[in-house]
């Protein structure tokens, strides 16, 4: 199975998507908390959609989801991501692009 080309492309696009510090990618503007986390859950969603398209693409079964999940939280810690992040994060993964059979 293909499960470390899967993490890495759903590593990097989760990266690419929600960057570790959205207020330094424009200096001198400190967007608010409202922008923030508006652009934040729409990232998100566009990052669950790939999720699940990498999932329909691949055919991964429930073993094959758990080892993604698993090997994409071990990216994320290692990314600088925080903990707690990660875990809203791969629970919201697991409970929307990940869940169901092949729909």
């Amino acid at each position: 199975m293909r499960i470390p080309d899967i993490c890495d492309r759903l590593g990097e696009e989760f990266c690419r998507i929600v960057p570790l510090n959205p207020a330094a990618s424009k200096p001198g503007t400190r967007p608010s908390d409202s922008a923030i986390k508006a652009s934040s859950e729409a990232a998100l969603r566009k990052f669950y959609e790939v999720a699940k398209s990498e999932r329909l693409r691949n055919h991964l079964g429930v073993f094959g989801r758990a080892r993604v999940a698993f090997a994409l939280q071990q990216r994320l810690l290692h990314a600088g991501y925080p903990a707690p992040v990660v875990k809203q994060v791969l629970f919201a993964l697991l409970t929307s692009a990940f869940s169901g059979d092949k729909q």
